[in-house]
């Protein structure tokens, strides 16, 4: 079978070829893939490093099938020493394609700098040291000697903070690379600041200093709990010179624009009560919360997870138990009262679900059509299953499914042998297509939009050919989950304003 590009990947691929190094934004479902392996052939890009989100990796080696079936591509295992053997492969001319995973980066990279932070010696380098060449921060390791092609990083926007060590090693690996390729449907993730750190991979003799480059583009807001100023939204005054010094090495398509014949996109919002148990176990943690809070005893830390756990008795009842490996002694939310330390309690959502009894009901309404249940909590989504396997045919993907469960999950729901893909976000979010569903129930949203897209996205993408698909929020109402969904409103408000879709979107209509 001969397999052609859309024109607009066509057009996609000359850019990246003209380019050199470059920004692919494209949306999610646009074949991002398919134009990166189109340039890697066109231009001869060999030995090319992919690095990917551990649960995409299989996607590229597919992917490499059907673009480039004479390529000989190797993925790495997840851990060190399968990742080594899979890259020495390269090294050795065994292979063409490295397919990585972006946790093995730092373990087989050297670290670049960035701003004050320290890079770690060893005992070879550093006689004062005494860490193991394998921990070295400074020293080449393998990727950095293999002399590469091309490196690509799929959903870049897993680079955004500098500051993180994987952010780091991509930089190092690509330092010197005759070309560079970022791919993500989403430049920015939390605000304009995320985008430097991308753009630093891409091109780092354009983009060498961040602050220099926020203090030119960024609105910057004084934060009186931090030594750095909040990144608020971009410069208007100064937009017009950021798109000059950016369009040379950003391109973005959106699916309303290439793909007009998939079907829009449809939000509907049902309200969800807890019930009594729920409630009055939801009450006594928020009280228990905001005691410690007023008491100035909470951590950041212990903010956030106690944050989660409000999230979760929003969607499920949980028992609490002093010892995860100890299920005998459970103790109850009124047990709690102020203490500090029973706030870390090990806590498992159980029935009874309001979320779930709302499910029940949306999944009647829709009758035999098939379905796909997003959660961001991985126990929610087990317990979902659980509730629901014995009644439909269903498949599950979560973070414990091995890589060959996976994708027998997602070909059952294609095929039509399950009706049911319950999936967490954070597993089920990338890499695959489920479009044999036009309906989506979401029973949690993550606080990431990135990864609310990326999920939205399963669906939406080429193949779809239902009229609309469908996205149902099931919210708890007077819950902690109603500020998540102002929180994503805001954020997507600042993804706007820099790749502007609906501006484009109006001015490509008339």
């Amino acid at each position: 079978m001969t397999l052609t590009l859309y024109p607009y990947q066509e057009t996609g691929v000359r850019f990246l070829r003209v380019a050199e190094s470059a920004l692919l934004a494209d949306e999610m479902g646009t074949g991002k893939t398919a134009q990166t392996i189109a340039t890697l052939e066109a231009d001869d890009l060999y030995p090319a490093l992919i690095v990917s989100p551990n649960t995409v990796k299989s996607v590229w080696l597919g992917e490499f099938a059907k673009w480039a079936s004479h390529r000989r591509v190797r993925v790495a295992g997840s851990g060190t020493v399968a990742a080594t053997k899979e890259a020495e492969a390269v090294r050795d001319g065994e292979a063409d394609v490295l397919v990585v995973n972006w946790e093995a980066l730092k373990a087989l990279s050297r670290l670049a700098g960035f701003g004050s932070i320290h890079l770690h010696g060893c005992s070879e380098c550093d006689p004062n040291s005494t860490r193991r060449p394998s921990q070295c921060e400074r020293q080449d390791k393998l990727l950095n000697l293999i002399p590469w092609k091309v490196v690509v990083a799929d959903e870049v926007h897993r680079a955004k903070s500098p500051q993180a060590k994987q952010t780091r090693a991509l930089w190092a690996v690509g330092d010197g690379v005759e070309r560079r390729y970022a791919l993500t449907g989403t430049p920015i993730a939390n605000s304009p600041e995320d985008l430097w750190s991308v753009m630093r991979f891409v091109s780092p003799q354009e983009w060498p200093a961040k602050w220099a480059w926020l203090e030119r583009y960024a609105k910057l807001q004084y934060n009186p709990f931090s030594q750095a100023p909040d990144v608020v939204g971009l410069r208007e005054d100064r937009r017009e010179e950021l798109d000059r010094f950016l369009s040379p090495r950003f391109i973005r398509r959106i699916k309303a624009q290439v793909l007009p014949d998939l079907p829009p996109k449809t939000y509907e919002r049902r309200d969800v009560f807890l019930t009594g148990k729920q409630k009055k176990a939801y009450d006594a943690l928020r009280d228990t919360f905001i005691a410690q809070i007023d008491g100035g005893l909470m951590t950041e830390t212990n903010i956030l997870t106690q944050a989660l756990r409000l999230r979760q008795l929003a969607a499920a009842y949980g028992e609490l138990y002093l010892d995860p490996k100890d299920m005998t002694q459970e103790m109850t939310f009124d047990d709690i009262g102020t203490e500090f330390d029973k706030l870390d309690a090990f806590m498992r959502l159980s029935e009874p679900s309001s979320k779930l009894d709302a499910l029940e009901e949306v999944l009647a309404e829709l009758g035999d059509q098939p379905v796909v249940v997003f959660a961001d909590s991985r126990q929610l989504i087990d317990l979902a299953f659980t509730r629901f396997v014995d009644k439909v045919p269903c498949a599950k993907i979560t973070g414990p499914v091995a890589t060959k469960e996976r994708e027998v999950a997602v070909r059952n729901f294609q095929n039509g042998d399950a009706r049911l893909m319950f999936a967490t976000v954070g597993a089920g979010g990338e890499g695959i297509t489920l479009t044999a569903a036009s309906t989506a129930v979401f029973l949690q949203r993550p606080w990431s939009q990135v990864m609310n897209k990326q999920a939205e996205d399963r669906l939406h993408r080429i193949g779809q050919e239902a009229e609309n698909v469908l996205y149902i929020d099931l919210v708890t109402v007077d819950t902690v989950e109603e500020r998540v969904f102002e929180a994503l409103q805001t954020k997507g408000e600042r993804l706007e304003e820099l790749v502007r879709d609906k501006e484009n979107l109006r001015r490509w209509l008339k």
